[in-house]
């Protein structure tokens, strides 16, 4: 005999949905960000590395038919600069440029800053006192203006860059690497390795370290963004990849005479650089919201 307080069966099911739809929906909404920020630069990297199939025009010819033309014009698609050169070209070659520096530039620093902050945060006394007293040295220097310094008195290039930008954010990934090392370093499992007679570097880096790359890879992508705004505000300055290589910040800088005739030409680059900013940051957001969860399970 059924109770009053019993749901029949066709009743229960479809609570059992409706709370199952609400568990599901702040997940979806949640994650639509990351799908599309992770959507935008799949398809900025591969537009990159397949620009000789695209059959767009040359990024470094004049069609003089078309001077500063705005977007949706017949013969291209985001319009041409001032020289008549097409802002779509253009925009996806600069692409390729500002995407290895965010890159390798992060890569740099990250692998830099993960080794000296291991290191540091490991064996602690002289070796971290040394460690920290580079890392300040190098923290005392504001990054862009150390950038500009070497591009002045070295020359610019993209090896410049991403080794420059390595070396300037080293010094923030070695603190996230040595902190998260500290919190590791006194675990019951690396006290259980010594006890098995396992050496330091063994347990620095097969303990240790995958525990420490979560944060540090969260971390290495928020500097993707960094790179990116530092190798553009070089390259606005000047000071970037000498031509004829560009990337948007050369963009922007070569569209500034013409910004109240064709705001277009400055325009474009920074909403490709905006957007790729923003995509950069969700997929940022969302290892570091995964990385919490692992944490939270430890």
């Amino acid at each position: 005999m059924t109770t009053t307080n019993e749901k029949p069966p066709l009743f229960a099911a479809a609570s059992l949905f409706a709370r199952t739809r609400t568990r599901r929906r702040p997940t979806l909404l949640r994650r639509i960000p990351m799908i599309v920020s992770l959507t935008w630069i799949v398809v900025l990297v591969i537009f990159a590395a397949t620009y000789q199939w695209l059959g767009l025009p040359d990024p470094t010819e004049s069609d003089y038919a078309a001077i500063a033309t705005g977007p949706l014009s017949p013969d291209h698609l985001l319009g041409t600069d001032t020289i008549g050169r097409d802002m779509l070209a253009r925009l996806i070659v600069g692409a390729r440029v500002s995407l290895a520096v965010g890159f390798f530039g992060a890569l740099a620093a990250t692998v830099i800053g993960t080794v000296l902050g291991l290191l540091a945060g490991f064996y602690g006394g002289i070796v971290s006192r040394l460690i920290n007293a580079l890392t300040d040295v190098l923290l005392a220097f504001p990054g862009i203006v150390a950038l500009i310094a070497l591009s002045v008195f070295i020359g610019p290039g993209l090896k410049l860059l991403i080794i420059g930008f390595g070396l300037v954010a080293a010094p923030q990934v070695a603190r996230v690497a040595r902190a998260v090392t500290l919190m590791f370093a006194q675990r019951d499992f690396v006290t259980a390795a010594r006890s098995m007679g396992f050496g330091n570097g063994r347990i620095l880096f097969r303990d240790v370290l995958p525990n420490v790359i979560g944060p540090v890879v969260a971390y290495g992508t928020v500097l993707m963004a960094v790179a990116i705004v530092a190798e553009g505000s070089l390259s606005f300055l000047g000071l970037g990849v000498p031509a004829p290589q560009s990337s948007w910040g050369s963009l922007m800088a070569d569209g500034r005479s013409a910004i109240q005739q064709a705001p277009h030409i400055v325009l474009l680059p920074a909403a490709f650089m905006f957007l790729t900013l923003m995509a950069i940051y969700f997929l940022a957001e969302e290892l570091n919201r995964k990385f919490d969860i692992k944490e939270a399970a430890l």
